[in-house]
């Protein structure tokens, strides 16, 4: 009777019943265990039978390729701008001695592609370890000096060049065996490296990344990571195979324990959290903030994601930290509203010297008499814009008399096209105030009548349509 039902069962039930029956039996659960960390019986299965004979003989070829650059003698026929306008002699230098060290890393990164595309699959990892030491090792023309950093120059260039073998890896099937020797080897590699590199691995990891396609192949890449104990100097991909292997929870759960080694991990599970659990969102956006982790790259997420009334004191300091990279009103409302008055005027100190956020905030505090009084003497051809729009929004009256004083007297002496377009914006934001619009046609009149050479400044008041 069981052979005939259980023949008859769909992969899915048995599965469903299996579960079930790990769930209620913790002795099971243990042998389940035991059963998935066993080590798997694999040999490493190489194309040479020296790899590190392979690893050192194509490092000394790339390091002479690299070496035998002669700076002094590139052909400026061959030159491409990388920008328009006029670029200084020795950044146009600059340029083509990165251009051609990219161009020699990219005859040997085509090494890569080739055999890959013979199916030498470790050959072309071997191949890779040996671009990255030579470029360690390299010592460039020292007589040549337009390269301000030769080895992260030639790090820069190999990092491009494996960029564009991402979409080769992605599109290969690697055999299991390759699979498993590329990343013991690999990590070994890293072993030899770790006291003197630590950033060895995070260089191949979207390469090891890219070769993964299906459940049993990143089982057997996180198998090697944790067999090397290796898991700590790649978290992110550590964290994402185990999303490949187990799921959401499975990657949730080394995600937790991986989060505050890497910005990638840390925004990933931020991101889950974000629209499945809001106080988990709070606890890891804490941990991170106190410890002074990833704060650039997740503060205007946790700007729009956190909640003021929850942990105000968290609130305000990542507002506070956003507001001191670009001032923004919507910051500084929220300032306002989390901090006492007599805490906001010591910290409107704090900004006197970006006197356009300052204008704002005074404006903003009420203060409009010392906005103004600040405007006049900070304005400039470069600021106008920014320090006049606040004191227009909260006293045109008062502003439109400060503001016609700045024009005139800026028109004295600064000329350029740039400096009349600014000028023109702050008068068609003055003319769109009906409060002021009389004052400011007279103002335009004036400007006109008494600059009438300036063709470039009518051109642009024209632009704007203020005449």
């Amino acid at each position: 009777m069981f052979d005939q039902f259980y023949q008859q069962a769909s992969d899915q039930l048995k599965l469903s019943f299996l579960n079930t029956i790990i769930e209620q039996d913790e002795q099971l659960k243990e042998q389940f265990i035991n059963f998935y960390l066993k080590p798997k019986d694999k040999q490493l299965v190489l194309t040479v039978s020296d790899p590190d004979d392979f690893i050192l003989a194509s490092k000394d070829l790339i390091k002479i390729d690299l070496e035998s650059i002669k700076f002094d003698e590139l052909d400026w026929n061959d030159y491409v701008p990388t920008h328009n306008g006029y670029i200084p002699e020795h950044e146009a230098l600059e340029e083509m001695a990165e251009e051609e060290i990219s161009r020699v890393i990219g005859i040997h990164a085509g090494e890569v592609e080739r055999y890959c595309s013979i199916k030498h699959f470790d050959l072309a990892f071997l191949y890779m370890i040996s671009i990255y030491k030579a470029c360690l090792e390299a010592k460039l023309n020292e007589d040549y000096y337009e390269v301000p950093d030769p080895t992260l120059t030639m790090l820069n260039a190999f990092e491009n060049h494996l960029e564009s073998c991402l979409p080769i890896f992605k599109a290969i099937q690697i055999p299991e065996d390759q699979l498993y020797t590329i990343a013991t080897f690999l990590f070994d590699q890293h072993t030899e490296l770790e006291a003197k590199d630590s950033s060895f691995l995070l260089f191949f990891e979207a390469c090891l990344y890219s070769l993964i396609h299906s459940g049993s192949e990143a089982s057997i890449l996180l198998d090697v990571i944790e067999e090397k104990n290796k898991a700590l100097h790649l978290p992110w991909l550590y964290t994402e195979l185990h999303r490949k292997t187990g799921g959401i929870e499975s990657y949730e759960k080394a995600a937790l324990n991986y989060f505050q080694l890497s910005v990638h991990v840390a925004l990933d599970l931020l991101d889950l959290y974000k629209s499945t659990n809001s106080i988990k969102f709070r606890d890891i956006a804490k941990q991170l903030w106190n410890n002074g982790l990833f704060r650039h790259e997740s503060a205007e997420l946790y700007f729009d994601v956190l909640n003021p009334n929850e942990d105000p004191n968290l609130y305000l300091e990542v507002t506070l930290y956003l507001i001191k990279r670009n001032f923004s009103k919507k910051y500084y409302r929220i300032i306002q509203e989390l901090m006492k008055e007599e805490d906001r005027m010591m910290y409107l100190k704090t900004l006197q010297n970006d006197h356009p956020a300052y204008i704002s905030v005074l404006c903003m505090e009420g203060k409009i008499n010392e906005a103004l009084k600040h405007a006049l003497h900070h304005t400039n051809r470069w600021n106008i814009v920014e320090t006049m729009t606040p004191c227009l929004e909260h006293d045109p009256e008062q502003t439109i008399v400060i503001l016609a004083q700045k024009i005139e007297e800026l028109l004295l002496d600064e000329r350029g096209r740039n400096f009349y377009a600014r000028v023109a914006t702050i008068l068609k934001i003055a003319k769109d105030i009906p409060a002021i619009q009389h004052q400011t046609d007279v103002l335009i009149n004036r400007i006109v009548y008494a600059n009438g050479r300036l063709s470039a400044l009518k051109d642009e008041l024209s632009v704007v349509g203020v005449i």
